[in-house]
């Protein structure tokens, strides 16, 4: 049988990590270990890094401290879409507070700020509806004139999209469509519908690029059929386990398998109904009864079940925050009454996204590091689900 990316990671990172373990003091965490080396392959650098996958809490600058507080390095901020005028946003609150927060653009870029004790932000979006315009066909009238003219010709040239300049602006991680589908494949609430010719176009284009491919809001066929394209690392970057509990928002055994096979990871979220709420809910989901929040204990133990279907490697963090301290970013945009792209088989309608007790916000990574002890995982292992593994595929995902 041929070496996928995660049968060599289970046959070669055991040395290193069982090494580190032996030699890392309490003084040592993750969190606090000395300054790392800029060398692209250093695990060591990999562990001492903490990675906040998918935070989209609003630029403020108190919670930027609660990341400088708490040690942790990475803020990867993604929104639902992006466009050039949000970049303008993101590199202006990157350079109001210069001396505390970059944009990172590479590897080495994450390294240096941890050095530097700042916080490294790197940049994701959750729907590429911004290039999709591009893919229009030139039609022509009875006449032979141009009606309706895109950027494109296909039958003249290859496509044409703006994504090479997102990845100039700093786009490293990016989801094909957001619940609905596109033009590049399916969304999740079409979980049947398949990756398109534009789509596989789309994902060959960002993996030569070096921009993470992202499947968390696709169509389970569109996922698999990404993961069977892959030739890098492909992340579920903030979604849960199915067979924990039935949300649509939830993913497969085969979907987790197939990503531990690229070489990529499950950025475990904390997000109430994924865990509490499933598809024979669906009728309370404006009026209730609600589910009472879960324990830190039951969101660790989706991280259990990862850890035995394909092993901690593949393990991260996915925290799906969506505020900022202050205000409650939450209070104002979460939908209620329903919304179309999130239906009652995913969410119930509180006044606010709901996450799980003691686990709202980046303030409490020291919580979730102690329940982690809890569930007997190892200072290796707990350094991989915050940061080691993100990190690794950062590494192999990005060409810089």
């Amino acid at each position: 049988m041929a070496m996928t990316r995660r049968n060599f990671l289970e046959a070669g990172v055991g040395g290193v990590a069982l090494s580190l373990a032996q030699g890392m003091s309490h003084a040592q965490s993750p969190a606090t270990a000395g300054n790392p080396t800029a060398q692209g392959q250093d695990t060591h650098a990999d562990l001492r890094t903490v990675v906040v996958g998918v935070d989209g809490a609003d630029l403020t600058v108190p919670y930027l401290h609660d990341y400088l507080s708490v040690g942790a390095t990475v803020w990867q901020y993604s929104q639902n879409t992006i466009n050039f005028d949000r970049f303008d946003s993101i590199d202006s609150f990157v350079d109001a507070n210069s001396s505390k927060v970059t944009l990172a653009k590479s590897y080495s870029d994450i390294l240096a700020a941890k050095r530097a004790g700042k916080v490294a932000m790197v940049v994701g979006v959750q729907d590429m509806w911004p290039l999709e315009w591009q893919w229009r066909w030139i039609w022509q009238d009875a006449q032979g004139m141009v009606v309706n003219a895109g950027p494109n010709d296909y039958v003249q040239s290859t496509p044409v999209t703006d994504l090479s300049g997102y990845y100039d602006r700093g786009l490293r991680i990016g989801n094909l469509s957001y619940q609905l589908s596109t033009s590049f494949g399916g969304g999740l609430l079409d979980p049947t519908t398949p990756l398109s010719i534009a789509g596989e176009y789309m994902v060959d284009q960002m993996q030569e690029i070096g921009i993470l491919v992202d499947c968390t809001h696709s169509s389970e066929q569109t996922t698999l059929d990404i993961i069977k394209r892959a030739k890098r690392p492909v992340v579920f970057s903030h979604s849960n386990v199915l067979a924990l509990n039935n949300n649509i928002r939830n993913i497969s055994d085969d979907q987790i398998k197939g990503i531990a096979d690229t070489g990529g990871l499950i950025g475990v979220n904390p997000v109430n109904a994924y865990l509490k709420w499933s598809v024979k809910d669906a009728p309370k989901a404006i009026t209730g009864p609600f589910p009472h929040l879960a324990t830190l204990s039951q969101y660790v133990d989706v991280m259990d079940y990862i850890r035995k279907l394909v092993g901690v490697d593949y393990i991260g963090l996915g925290t799906d925050f969506t505020y900022g301290n202050p205000p409650d970013y939450a209070a104002t945009h979460f939908p209620n009454p329903p919304s179309f792209v999130l239906p009652p088989t995913m969410l119930y309608y509180s006044d606010t996204l709901e996450y799980v007790q003691n686990f709202s916000g980046v303030k409490d990574l020291t919580v979730l590091r102690a329940e982690l002890v809890r569930h007997a995982y190892s200072p290796v292992d707990i350094a991989k689900i915050l940061g080691g593994n993100w990190m690794r595929v950062f590494r192999e995902a990005w060409n810089s």
